[in-house]
């Protein structure tokens, strides 16, 4: 580890402890400021852990002199040498014919690629590359995507833990002068621990679609890519059954405190009751989060003085709130077969973490499968994600809440 990695790290182990602290403080908008320095922080580190696997060769008679901006050209040259050798890749797979300069930054990704695979590292592929990646990671924001729900935590490790401090109810006392001050209980630490999952699709391509463009085909499984991934996503961080190999879905987790929804139907007062759940501290940022079929239960639900309890947004379609919270309709948490379903309120930002493994594995092949009978390319996409209750003291969860069929 150099040394400018050594104090990337302890920024950030900085930044961390800060946000920590003004989360716990219940200061949401302060604590995200700092969230995104410390993202910034990771990225610098990831970048320069990259970078050592790059190699540029000498210009001779230029050993020891570096001009200005050199540095920076030659990166963005790596850059663009490698974005040449992906479209190549994806529209000739191995029979792709790279220069020199392609071919060495080709394979720096590959190694990367390989060491975030556990088991048969021959099976890795290739990153994609960066620009495309932040562009999927933009398209699944601008939709109903649990990123922009929980906190999500970019992580460089296949497994690890975030530490994280419970908070005391204690208070210092009242000490008349030169009264001995006695010992106060100390913040406790628990470790979130993570393991990331492997989660993957294959998409099938007509040889003459590839042979067209190759940046058709790479925009074209972009946008597949990123529909697919915000299904899995959201369905894992909602529904994941836990354990070693799946996410710890938010309304599969014991961990949350749950409120049974009264035989009768949900009213009024149980809604207020399970907001009320959650402690002051955290509704600063909290929002309700249910399925549409919810969302129809409650429309007709309406105050003494007439007025609905979901009131819209006139500014936008299907955007409510429900006592001045935010109400988010993902349609990935289920409706069981008796016509019931959960509700949830909370602050999931910091309730529950997203632990992204960040880079987008690709590999293709004209020959397996049955992509040489078919006379088709197969492209196999694979992400690492996991994710984990936080805070178990941010949401409640509302059971058996009746709807109709």
């Amino acid at each position: 580890m150099g040394p400018k990695e050594r104090e990337l790290r302890q920024q950030l182990a900085a930044k961390r402890e800060e946000a920590r602290q003004l989360v716990e403080e219940g200061k949401t908008q302060e604590a995200r400021s700092l969230i995104t320095e410390a993202e910034g922080i990771v990225a610098q580190i990831e970048a320069i852990r990259s970078l050592e696997g790059i190699q540029t060769p000498p210009v001779a008679g230029s050993a020891n002199v570096e001009e200005p901006g050199d540095r920076e050209e030659r990166e963005e040259d790596v850059s663009k040498e490698y974005r040449s050798a992906y479209e190549k890749y994806i529209k000739y797979g191995r029979n792709a014919d790279l220069t020199d300069e392609e071919r060495r930054a080709f394979k720096a990704k590959q190694q990367e690629a390989r060491s975030m695979s556990e088991g048969d590292q021959a099976a890795g592929g290739i990153l994609v590359p960066e620009d495309d990646s932040k562009e999927i990671i933009k398209q699944k924001k601008s939709k109903r995507s649990i990123r922009n729900l929980v906190g999500v935590k970019p992580v460089s490790t296949l497994s690890g833990s975030r530490p994280k401090r419970r908070g005391t109810d204690m208070k210092m006392k009242n000490y008349d002068e030169k009264q001995k001050i006695g010992k106060m209980e100390t913040p406790k630490y628990e470790a979130i621990k993570f393991k990331v999952h492997k989660y993957g699709g294959i998409f099938e391509a007509t040889n003459e679609l590839i042979e067209d463009s190759a940046v058709s085909i790479s925009s074209e499984l972009r946008d597949w890519y990123t529909e697919i991934s915000l299904n899995t996503e959201n369905d894992e961080v909602f529904n994941g059954a836990g354990g070693e190999d799946s996410c710890e879905g938010i309304f599969k987790s014991d961990k949350y405190r749950k409120l049974q929804a009264p035989a009768g139907g949900v009213d009024i007062k149980t809604l207020r009751k399970l907001k009320n759940m959650v402690d002051a501290s955290y509704r600063n940022g909290a929002k309700w989060v249910m399925n549409t079929a919810a969302t129809e239960a409650l429309a007709d639900m309406k105050y003494a003085d007439g007025k609905s309890v979901l009131v819209p947004d006139p500014s936008k379609q299907d955007v409510f709130t429900l006592f001045a919270y935010p109400v988010e309709v993902y349609d990935e948490i289920p409706t069981s077969d008796d016509n019931k379903t959960s509700i949830a309120f909370g602050n999931f930002e910091v309730g529950y973490y997203f632990f992204d493994r960040k880079g987008l594995e690709v590999k293709t092949t004209d020959e397996g499968g049955d992509a040489f009978e078919n006379d088709t390319t197969l492209t196999r996409v694979i992400q690492r994600f996991d994710g984990k209750p936080a805070n178990e003291d941010a949401i409640v969860i509302l059971t058996d809440v009746k709807v109709e069929a």
